[in-house]
């Protein structure tokens, strides 16, 4: 298995990825690993020595997302690893409504933290960083019927478009969103 991925193999992005990697190791609630428990995290860090990419794609909440990322970081860093890690934001983080919501401001943290390690494995020996972040995709098409959606296949596609660039190169940061105006789709 070259790729691992804390994302759920069943639903959503983590099912787009698992259709294009389906030897890809997947982590997640629903195949019994809660990446809210510690020792879960442990071992998703001691896997991640394993792996050469790695995604990190479940909508963790409280930050967490953040948090798995630094975890999995360091961990690398101390047993001189240097995979390749993919980090699944949200277009969100670009703007605020001005409501109380956590979720781009969760966001906000994971692609400033990603920018901070991309650019530390640019100028080091630490791993590479992409932070993609998309908009609004087709499975979330029934939250918001007045919007035209990202193919969530698309999605997966573009995550394994990065890993394909070559290795001399890192795509620091990309953000994918999709035309609203109907003149873009002729």
């Amino acid at each position: 298995m070259n790729m691992l991925v804390a994302g759920n193999k069943n639903y959503g992005l983590g099912q787009a990825i698992f259709e294009i990697n389906n030897d890809a190791e997947f982590f997640s609630r629903s195949s019994g690993h809660n990446l809210f428990d510690q020792n879960v995290i442990n071992v998703f860090c001691e896997q991640s020595l394993k792996h050469n990419k790695i995604v990190l794609c479940s909508a963790l909440h409280s930050f967490q997302q953040t948090k798995l990322l630094n975890s999995v970081y360091e961990h690398c860093v101390e047993n001189n690893h240097r995979p390749h890690i993919v980090t699944v934001g949200s277009t969100t983080d670009r703007f605020s409504t001005g409501k109380p919501w956590l979720y781009n401001a969760e966001k906000k943290a994971l692609r400033d933290y990603s920018a901070t390690l991309a650019m530390g494995g640019v100028w080091r020996d630490r791993p590479k960083i992409t932070y993609i972040s998309f908009g609004t995709m087709s499975n979330n098409a029934d939250k918001h019927p007045d919007r035209k959606c990202l193919d969530i296949d698309s999605a997966a596609k573009y995550i394994q478009w990065i890993f394909e660039v070559p290795g001399s190169i890192n795509i620091n940061e990309i953000s994918i969103d999709p035309m609203q105006d109907d003149y873009w789709y002729d």
